[in-house]
């Protein structure tokens, strides 16, 4: 990473705590923003709210926007006392509604009766306050008839259509606002794109170079291709490390991603299927689902660091919803928080304005109370970084030089905090101002004796001064690869193509072949050479797929100068269906069926073909899963 890059990131690394605002015209209906008219069952399962409306109703909702008590100084205001850095605000969202006065639509808060332009008085306050802003900016567009047909519900095609002549139009609008966005509204902190899938259709290095030429200070997220300056895992908080650089292509990149969302979203209103989908996308909501996996290691150093950005939401929701049930208490946000920046990230906290302009006094009522303890405890979040102190049972770690900051989320009751694996040296323990605590060390392990009672009920933080003269902090964990060799690719496919085959068709074999007493040779043979075909074949036609995805997401190591194989045709279903043959002509016929022939005669019982056909059917499978990938391997090492 270049020192200029760095220089860039220093402020946002010193802030580490923010404002998400989620606002626009959706907020009329009270409804989630955008998704509603884009995957109804998964914008109900997803964000909790369960207002239906049309995509007629939801387009009109602008004639009613007039947002009559917003005062963006007294957003700055409460941003500020919450003892947050820096804002990001939603220029534009999925809906194709613009806050701002957009060029080339009509579909913008000028038009409507409230009639000025949000962003401009916001920016003017955020300048006014100091405040960094930055805006939200999504480049998919369910307005514009040039992202999509328009005359097609939004849930037809929401996730664009690029191959349609009009695409390029629709990249000139964007480019339209983003330069508007960056040279009318004073210095933007943060261009905040919310791409969604298949970024590579928007042309991300048209627009990463726009965003450089007009306004070189500002910074990129992760959602509109490679070449971003920090990564947003979003409602969840990675927590098996610290987020390292993994070399890999961004995953958003991959052409796949608006197949698999569209199928998601077909998928969601069918019996049986729908229901375990939209139990998944739950898990989203209390942030146990991993949209997007990180890379993690236990103690990276500087320059394997993946600067990175949590943003979650207040409620379940991210727009204003009137019927929010699942306010997260200021307990939970001030540990998230903590856990955020002890794994050296930032805390992208979201709230959804009233149709009115004024936050919910639930949102109020959480802001003054993480202001509180931040007025006390901000040293340790300010500007602190990761430490290799993760996974204590009592909470957290920062750091700040030579300073350690013990935020202990769960006090305990025997009044010993043991510290393990510290490896500094303690010179003084203090909890909070001027408030000595008596402390022993014993190698790497720090005991510190607390009081009975907690100095602050949501997370008491203790500073321990650590010798200057020890070089501890720089002793970084070794790199962790976040790429599988093809070999342990290959053996892991095998495996569990094998596993799968074995016990689906070994069900399959018990409930058919009850009712038979044996299987002649011929029974035998014949069903071994159409099973070993149909096995193997989709089998290797799921794989290439399957495989060729896995590099060009980069997690499969390449090597160009091992061996190459046998070139075969690139169709998935050609290459299938070859190896289909080869497999069931060598394997199923002269293999399988010979040792038949010897071992078996007669032929078998019913309960004896069970046993072999399971073991066959799961041995055909890992074969083919090893061919195919071997010939994708193959592939790979050619280019």
């Amino acid at each position: 990473m270049t020192q200029n890059h760095e220089d860039r990131l220093a402020w946002y690394r010193e802030a580490k705590f923010g404002l998400f605002l989620h606002w626009g015209a959706y907020s009329v209906g009270g409804i989630e923003a955008s998704w509603p008219i884009m995957a109804p069952e998964l914008s109900s399962a997803m964000f909790g709210t369960q207002a239906k409306v049309t995509e007629a109703e939801y387009v009109k909702f602008p004639e009613r926007f007039n947002p009559v008590d917003f005062n963006a100084d007294e957003w700055v205001r409460l941003a500020k006392e919450a003892g947050m850095r820096y804002i990001i605000f939603t220029s534009k969202h999925h809906d194709g509604f613009c806050m701002f006065d957009a060029p080339g639509t009509d579909y913008k808060i000028t038009n409507t009766p409230y009639g000025k332009d949000i962003c401009l008085e916001l920016a003017q306050a955020c300048a006014r306050a100091g405040m960094p802003l930055g805006f939200y900016y999504s480049p998919p567009d369910m307005h514009h008839p040039g992202y999509r047909d328009t005359s097609k519900p939004s849930t037809k095609n929401w996730t664009g259509e690029p191959k349609r002549k009009e695409w390029g139009e629709y990249l000139d609008y964007m480019e339209s606002h983003i330069r508007k966005l960056l040279t009318d509204y004073g210095e933007v902190a943060i261009m905040w794109f919310d791409g969604l899938t298949n970024h590579g259709k928007y042309d991300p290095e048209r627009f990463h170079k726009l965003v450089h030429e007009l306004s070189p200070k500002t910074l990129i997220n992760d959602r509109l291709g490679d070449g971003y300056d920090y990564i947003t895992p979003e409602q969840f908080i990675p927590k098996s490390g610290i987020p390292a650089r993994s070399g890999k292509p961004n995953p958003s990149l991959d052409p796949g991603g608006d197949g698999f969302f569209q199928l998601a979203s077909a998928a969601s209103t069918m019996p049986v299927i729908g229901g375990w989908i939209r139990n998944q996308v739950k898990k989203y909501g209390e942030g146990t689902l991993e949209l997007t996996k990180v890379h993690q290691e236990p103690y990276p150093s500087p320059e394997r660091f993946q600067p990175w950005e949590t943003c979650m939401t207040m409620g379940q929701s991210w727009a204003y919803n009137p019927d929010e049930t699942k306010w997260k208490a200021p307990r939970e946000l001030i540990h998230n928080l903590v856990n955020v920046v002890s794994r050296g990230g930032n805390y992208l906290l979201n709230i959804g304005p009233t149709a009115r302009g004024m936050f919910p006094p639930e949102a109020v009522a959480n802001l003054k109370a993480i202001g509180e303890w931040m007025k006390k405890n901000s040293a340790s979040i300010y500007g602190a970084t990761y430490t290799p102190l993760n996974g204590q049972a009592w909470g957290q770690a920062t750091r700040k030089g030579d300073r350690i900051y013990l935020h202990v989320l769960d006090w305990p009751t025997d009044g010993k905090l043991l510290v393990d694996s510290f490896p500094a040296s303690a010179r003084t323990v203090e909890l909070g101002a001027a408030n000595p605590l008596t402390f022993s060390q014993r190698g790497q392990t720090l005991e510190i004796a607390l009081p009975a009672q907690r100095s602050d009920s949501e997370a008491s933080v203790i500073v321990v001064e650590t010798d200057p003269a020890e070089n501890v902090w720089s002793e970084y964990s070794a790199p962790v690869p976040a790429t599988v060799e093809p070999k342990k690719y290959i053996k892991d496919q095998a495996t569990a193509s094998f596993i799968i085959n074995a016990v689906l068709n070994g069900l399959i074999a018990f409930c058919s072949y009850l009712a038979y007493t044996s299987f002649t040779l011929k029974q035998v043979t014949d069903d071994i050479f159409v099973t070993v075909f149909i096995i193997t074949f989709l089998t290797s036609w799921i794989m290439v797929g399957s495989a060729r995805g896995e590099y060009r997401k980069g997690n499969l190591t390449k090597h160009p100068t091992t061996r190459r194989g046998l070139k075969l045709p690139a169709n998935p279903f050609v290459r299938g269906l070859l190896i289909g043959i080869l497999c069931t002509v060598v394997w199923g016929v002269f293999i399988l069926s010979g040792l038949a022939s010897i071992v078996v005669p007669v032929g078998m019982s019913n309960w004896a073909y069970m046993i072999v056909k399971t073991i066959y059917t799961g041995l055909s499978g890992a074969l083919a899963s090893a061919l195919t990938v071997m010939t994708v391997v193959s592939d790979e090492n050619r280019r």
